[in-house]
């Protein structure tokens, strides 16, 4: 497996993968998400290719995308934060590893960039993916609560 930039000829097999993370939050919270064909447009895909605040990898297996993450550099209160918008693994190549080293390529640019911690949020029913994350040592900061009306 190699971890790579993400260019724009990679939307196809991007889209593929975050389509299934977004499966998860469709199963997981219905009345927020609804099912689609796309994640994003490819326009979409491609403006945010070309901010000059975020950074996307792609984890591949021979010929195969098995993984990616969105990065987007933030600034709060003159900190910078990597902040992870989007990570998943293909479903049929979790619990190898490539989660963990999208993880550390995240940490890696991050701090080449002067970052000083790495941030993201995770819905509680994802349980999969909390215990992932805190398999690479990362620990809650904060919680969200909300009260339906």
């Amino acid at each position: 497996m190699w971890i790579r930039t993400i260019c724009k000829a990679d939307y196809s097999s991007v889209d593929r993968l975050l389509l299934q993370l977004h499966q998860v939050d469709v199963s997981g919270r219905p009345d927020l998400f609804s099912p689609a064909d796309h994640y994003m447009s490819r326009d979409a895909f491609e403006t945010l290719l070309e901010n000059q605040n975020v950074f996307a990898f792609l984890a591949q297996e021979r010929l195969e995308a098995v993984g990616c993450c969105f990065v987007s550099l933030l600034e709060k209160h003159g900190v910078k934060t990597a902040y992870i918008d989007l990570l998943v693994v293909d479903e049929k190549h979790r619990r190898q590893g490539i989660g963990r080293a999208l993880f550390r390529e995240i940490q890696k640019q991050a701090r080449k960039l002067g970052a000083k911690n790495v941030e993201l949020m995770v819905w509680s029913y994802n349980q999969t993916a909390v215990k992932a994350y805190e398999s690479y040592g990362m620990t809650p900061q904060r919680s969200i609560y909300e009260a339906r009306v």
